[in-house]
């Protein structure tokens, strides 16, 4: 998974700088990564070369302390190595959709050479990502936006389309003989979890209740998730992210339903 991580970010930030490139076809040669500034051909007669730094910046809902915002953050960081270009990752303290266009906002203001964001509410985000597209800077989503990201102006978006994924979980879950499940979410309200749990359910064929978590809390996950499956016993789990993942599998193995349970 970080190697996958890193290689579709090498490739988000490859089409930024493509992107970035004059439109009279001048040719770009990066420096290092240490904040070494690019070496690029103006294309004029006379073969002079100007020195320009690029910059960009990734704006995300998930907080680089996040297990799974982590391995992103460092993708980020590796990529910005290899690229030679200067990046900043941003994110709201918590899953703040309003913090977060103010953070979009404030990096188009900041006027950067690109910007990546994550799009997990595109009616919260809609307009500070259509602002930046007005600005003139490439904008590429990731993570979460794939069925909104072409609405917005956005260039590309890397990642998966989030219904399908639930729905393959769900189709997986029934090919297995699950008969009943739980969808545990750490981020009820965020739209690209909110599909995976509405696809689980559609590729299971059963309804299937959504347990919300806090992803700040992995004991109170723990005892929510064991308090859910004394109530009400099921075949299957399914997580969405490390931050439910790891309080669930604590609660199987603490109630011995490790292995008997169906979870992924």
């Amino acid at each position: 998974m970080k190697r996958r991580v890193w290689i579709v970010l090498l490739l988000a930030f490859a089409l930024l700088v493509a992107a970035c490139g004059d439109s009279d076809g001048a040719d770009t040669t990066v420096a290092d990564g240490d904040g070494a500034t690019a070496t690029t051909a103006d294309g004029g007669d006379d073969g002079a070369v100007t020195q320009r730094s690029l910059r960009f910046v990734v704006v995300s809902h998930g907080q680089a302390s996040d297990p799974f915002w982590s391995v992103a953050a460092n993708g980020v960081s590796d990529a910005a190595d290899d690229m030679g270009v200067t990046v900043e990752y941003q994110a709201p303290g918590t899953f703040d959709m309003v913090e977060m266009s103010q953070i979009i906002d404030a990096a188009v203001a900041s006027q950067p050479d690109g910007l990546v964001v994550t799009i997990p509410d595109a009616a919260a985000l809609g307009d500070s990502i259509r602002a930046a597209v007005a600005a003139g800077i490439p904008v590429i989503s990731m993570n979460s936006g794939s069925d909104v990201f072409s609405d917005l102006g956005v260039l590309v978006h890397v990642g998966q389309t989030e219904y399908e994924a639930g729905l393959i979980a769900g189709q997986r879950f029934a090919a297995e003989g699950v008969g009943s499940a739980i969808c545990i979410n750490q981020e009820v309200g965020k739209v690209a979890l909110d599909l995976r749990c509405q696809g689980f359910e559609d590729g299971l064929g059963v309804d299937v209740p959504v347990i919300p978590v806090d992803l700040s809390d992995p004991t109170g996950t723990q005892e929510t998730v064991s308090g859910s499956l004394q109530a009400n016993p099921v075949d299957g789990i399914l997580t969405l992210g490390p931050t439910g993942a790891m309080p669930t599998l604590a609660a199987l193995t603490e109630s011995g339903d490790l292995g008997t349970i169906k979870f992924a």
